[in-house]
């Protein structure tokens, strides 16, 4: 026991356990107190932008975040190397966050939703920009997510808590874009100032064929970044184009419950993956993922029992509209933890990426083509949706468990 705790596995574990316990704790707080202050309708509309704006963040990570860390991980010994890769990978993302800018300004004249609140959509865009300057796949890949940790603190502390002193009212809606972008900057900057003080990182301009190599080798990564963008933000998305955005305000309220409950296990995910990479513990791996689902399911449902006592407290109004969807969503939850750790954690991390990432096109191909069917026959609705989450869920379980099989992984 005394050399598990000593590990630097169980040190990262720490580290991430804090990053998700603070994202688990904070909704707890700040769902409950911008819900009553703004008001379902405004709650609405700054979960639709937000929503947007997560596809231009999805676009500039251009799936670094796995294949920096898979690349960092394996040559963790050649500094030089790094450094390149981090020059390029940075290069790559700023020049996607320029890009992203023009497609914004296009879609706010083209989408009449946006251009009713232009400036509020705009405001958002300092995330992406924050986004690009936060290399936390370098961390991660290094095995230091205690850095990772500190960072993720102070974007958080950044956005927040100026929340509680600032908006009183609906209308003071306008700082919440300012404060998230204002903690997402300071975060890249920090990053930055990291990397190159206690890692000896040097910045430099690389040569475009290296900007290239490392754009396409992340490509792979990036459909299955991008996957798992159209069926989270998608919903938000589709439902406030549609049905307005009090039912944005209904949906993603039980939507952000459901990612809070997601994010207990999280640290566990993060944490394996550059491990499993390297060492390949297949017996470790099956006990973390028998045990993290038996107790992912006994959590739940206590959550679901002990939530209608406690709603009352924490919420002025919580909707019965809301608590049918979260219900619904429980049933994801359920089948998040194996199939997540079925992804990076064990397929790509034993050699087969290309299956996981087909995994997730697929299921997202599988839920876009369903709230398409949705649309066309004019049921849109949060509770369709939500069905189409725990459809989606199950599809890419059963996908992934195929993909164990055809492989003989388990073995």
């Amino acid at each position: 026991m005394t050399k598990v705790f000593r590990s630097r596995l169980f040190e990262n574990f720490i580290s991430l356990g804090l990053i998700q316990g603070i994202n688990y704790l904070l909704p707890l707080i700040t769902i409950p107190f911008l819900f009553n202050q703004l008001g379902v309708e405004n709650y609405g509309l700054v979960n639709f932008s937000f929503a947007f704006i997560q596809y231009f963040i999805i676009l500039t990570d251009f799936g670094f975040g796995l294949s920096g860390t898979r690349f960092i991980a394996g040559n963790r010994d050649n500094i030089e190397t790094i450094n390149n890769y981090l020059n390029s990978a940075c290069i790559a993302r700023l020049c996607m966050s320029a890009i992203s800018f023009f497609i914004v300004c296009g879609c706010i004249f083209l989408i009449p939703t946006l251009a009713k609140h232009k400036l509020f959509t705009i405001l958002f865009f300092g995330q992406v920009i924050g986004n690009a300057l936060n290399p936390v796949w370098f961390f991660q890949g290094l095995e230091k997510m205690k850095f990772n940790t500190l960072l993720h603190i102070t974007t958080r502390l950044i956005s927040i808590l100026p929340l509680f002193i600032i908006i009183r009212k609906p209308e003071d809606y306008i700082y919440i874009p300012i404060c998230y972008s204002t903690g997402a900057i300071v975060a890249g900057i920090m990053s930055l100032s990291l990397i190159r003080c206690q890692f000896h990182m040097h910045f430099y301009w690389t040569s475009i064929r290296d900007i290239w190599h490392v754009t396409y080798d992340s490509s792979k990564y990036f459909l299955s970044r991008l996957s798992v963008s159209l069926y989270t933000n998608t919903n938000s998305f589709v439902l406030g184009l549609v049905c307005g955005n009090a039912a944005v305000g209904y949906y993603s309220l039980a939507e952000k419950i459901y990612i809070a409950l997601n994010s207990v296990y999280g640290p566990i995910n993060g944490t394996i993956f550059p491990y499993m990479t390297k060492e390949r513990n297949l017996p470790l791996f099956k006990k973390i993922i028998g045990y993290g689902t038996i107790i992912n399911g006994l959590l739940l449902l206590a959550f679901l029992w002990l939530f209608p006592y406690v709603c009352p407290i924490i919420f002025d109004d919580f909707s019965p509209q809301s608590f049918a969807v979260l219900s619904i969503l429980i049933f994801a939850s359920f089948l998040s933890l194996p199939t997540t750790f079925l992804g990076y954690p064990f397929l790509a991390a034993w050699g087969h990426p290309n299956f996981c990432n087909y995994s997730l096109v697929s299921s997202s191909i599988f839920h876009v083509c369903g709230l398409m069917i949705l649309w066309r026959i004019n049921h849109i609705n949060i509770y369709s949706v939500a069905c189409m989450v725990v459809g989606c869920e199950l599809f890419l379980f059963v996908f992934r468990i195929y993909g164990v099989k055809l492989y003989h992984l388990w073995k």
